[in-house]
């Protein structure tokens, strides 16, 4: 019995080194809420997983830049899972500090006057797995928002 356990284990730990990154298409549907000091915004993240078995992300941290901005690390509370050999838009809810993110926000004006959209920048490791097994997936995503999707935020 202690060596089926220890191949199922072995096993799984080489599936899980033989996980094909997720790929991160696109951003659409945002939502913003300010509430007690913390600024929820939620969105759709277009997630294609191209591995054999589903993929759970769990709660994370990440870095969110809004116009070369600084907004601070915002975290993914809740468990999100990834359908297996799939692509679909999946509802992300990122929370954090509604001080940094106002401060980005004023300093991003530039960019709206000139037109040029606003970068929305979210970098960091994602966490995610199956089972007991998970792995950071490096991340480093940049959306070009339009100046009518920021200022929906207000």
């Amino acid at each position: 019995m202690k060596r089926l356990l220890v191949i199922f284990i072995l096993s799984m730990s080489l599936q899980a080194n033989a996980f094909e990154d997720l790929i991160f298409k696109g951003m659409e549907n945002f939502s913003v809420e300010r509430t007690d000091g913390k600024m929820y915004i939620g969105f759709d993240y277009i997630i294609e997983n191209p591995n054999k078995i589903g993929v759970v992300i769990k709660p994370s941290s990440m870095f969110l830049k809004i116009a070369d901005q600084d907004c601070g690390w915002v975290r993914i509370a809740e468990k999100i899972k990834i359908k297996r050999k799939s692509e679909g838009a999946y509802p992300f809810m990122l929370v954090g500090d509604a001080g940094s993110f106002v401060k980005s926000a004023f300093s991003s004006i530039w960019n709206l006057i000139i037109g040029n959209g606003i970068d929305f920048n979210l970098k960091g490791d994602l966490k995610a797995g199956v089972l007991f097994l998970t792995k950071k997936w490096k991340m480093d995503y940049t959306y070009k928002m339009t100046n009518e999707e920021f200022m929906s935020f207000f």
